[in-house]
């Protein structure tokens, strides 16, 4: 099933040196952008500047190697392998092709490689405006399945059929992350821990960047926000591991008018859509990646089922009715605030804050989305919530230039990374549940709701919203400007 993109690498930034208490290590942070098509952050616990620089020149060139092997969108083996019936391949291709097909039959067929050609089939169809036959494409999916692919392991060949176009895609990121993890290690082998973070596939390794050395990962669904999103509805706490992701709105297919989901199921060539996310921990990338893509394949009840069996996996997964289902021990991986339960002394049980506003889409042909803020402030300026921060690429804080300049050097410390799917403009509604962004109460007194947008090729929007917080019920609204549609926040009995 596709899931991400895999092109070329561009590096555009260098590792930049933030504040840590560990006597003998500090934490090295860096940001590229065009890394597997998409945003790729790197932290790195070590005892000096030019050991992390090691590290991260030794990803980077191993992440850029495995791209060639597995890449769709340039030249690679992967694309010379789909292109004739046999070919001699790496150790990587046949190792990630044979996880593959034990994910095949692991998941009865709910996640598999093979489904090149039905994905081709979507994309076409997108293209045309036309809606591909059912019936065809179940045959087709039928036809794909039964397909015989010859593997040869002491030659190391592949013969493919021709109705198998390969694409490992729901693998091949996890992997690539495993891979340069241990090649960082390698790289510098006094490195004490490190975070790698692919457009939402996170894999951390040893010590973390908080105090107690542990890593902080902010799981964002379909309902929330995410792609540099730092309001989270659940904080994961890790010594070791890997987080994956996989959600349906992000990059649905629209043909006549009639949006489809992105995710295929390789029984009958047809998307899915009664699962909105599932966001998966596995001890390895490539674990956690490939069970987040069956996932959302999967029948919720059997979904679980199947986590449950697997010693070391947990997973929380969004039904289409937007109720969260997670596992056994998915709340043993949640990083619990001593102080939640005190959310009382802020306002009674069954009262709720919430902010709803909207992101037009322009319909210009450079069209980018807009990099978006949202927060809360106090009396005095300070920082209280940060309920949002959203957009393609990190540049998104200096194009917010009130919140980059007030805020935003403070913002990338209250996560070490977010794993979730990209959002599209849309209607949002955010709910706050009285908490400032050290997991403290606030009290009672006047605050300020801030949302600020800005676009390339586009303008710029901040607003602000004033409210008192209260035992009194709030309704306050803005109407729609450039950037930014009507904004509205409630605060009141929900019932």
């Amino acid at each position: 099933m596709l899931r991400y993109t895999l092109i070329g690498l561009a590096v555009v930034c260098g590792l930049t040196v933030a504040n840590r208490e560990f006597a003998h290590a500090d934490t090295f942070k860096s940001h590229h952008d065009y890394v597997l098509g998409t945003s790729f952050d790197l932290v790195v616990v070590a005892p000096t500047q030019s050991e992390a620089t090691r590290v991260e020149t030794a990803i980077l060139e191993e992440i850029e190697r495995l791209n060639s092997v597995f890449s769709l969108y340039q030249e690679s083996e992967l694309r010379r392998l789909n292109a004739t019936h046999e070919q001699r391949v790496s150790t990587d291709l046949l190792e990630v092709w044979n996880s593959c097909e034990a994910y095949r039959v692991e998941t009865d067929q709910a996640l598999s490689c093979r489904v090149g050609e039905l994905v081709n089939e979507w994309s076409v169809a997108a293209k045309s405006q036309t809606l591909p036959q059912r019936p065809e494409l179940r045959i087709k999916a039928g036809e794909i399945r039964r397909a015989d692919v010859e593997i040869d392991e002491g030659r190391a060949t592949i013969q493919r059929p021709d109705i198998v176009q390969f694409n490992m895609d729901a693998l091949a990121k996890g992997y690539i992350l495993d891979s340069a993890v241990e090649v960082g290690r390698a790289a510098a082998p006094s490195a004490e821990g490190l975070l790698l973070n692919i457009g939402g596939d996170i894999r951390v390794w040893g010590k973390g960047s908080d105090d107690g050395g542990q890593w902080k990962v902010a799981v964002t669904s379909e309902s929330e926000l995410a792609d540099g999103a730092s309001a989270h509805g659940t904080m994961l706490k890790l010594t070791g591991g890997a987080v994956a992701t996989s959600a349906q709105s992000p990059r649905s297919l629209e043909i006549n008018g009639q949006e489809f989901g992105h995710i295929i199921s390789p029984a009958d060539g047809w998307p899915v859509s009664h699962i909105k996310s599932a966001s998966v921990y596995a001890a390895s990338a490539i674990e956690a990646d490939a069970i987040a893509t069956a996932l959302m394949v999967m029948e919720l009840k059997g979904g679980l089922e199947f986590i449950e069996s697997k010693p070391g996996v947990e997973a929380e997964i969004i039904s289409s009715d937007g109720r969260h289902h997670a596992t056994s021990g998915w709340s043993g991986l949640l990083l619990q605030n001593a102080r939640s339960d005190e959310v009382g002394a802020v306002w009674p049980d069954g009262t709720e804050f919430a902010v709803s506003f909207e992101i037009p889409e322009h319909n210009v042909a450079d069209y980018e989305r807009p990099y978006v803020a949202v927060w809360i402030a106090d009396a005095e300026r300070n920082l209280v919530r940060i309920l949002m921060l959203a957009g393609e690429e990190a540049r998104w804080m200096e194009e917010n230039y009130y919140w980059h300049r007030r805020f935003g050097r403070k913002a990338g410390s209250l996560v070490d990374a977010v794993s979730g799917p990209t959002r599209r403009p849309g209607e949002y509604t955010m709910k706050w549940d009285g908490l400032n962004d050290d997991g403290e109460p606030v009290p009672e007194g006047e605050y300020t709701l801030h949302l600020e947008a800005a676009r390339e090729h586009g303008g710029h929007q901040h607003e602000r919203l004033s409210f008192t917080l209260s035992d009194q019920a709030i309704a306050e609204k803005l109407e729609a400007g450039e950037e930014l549609g009507a904004i509205a926040i409630t605060f009141g009995k929900t019932g």
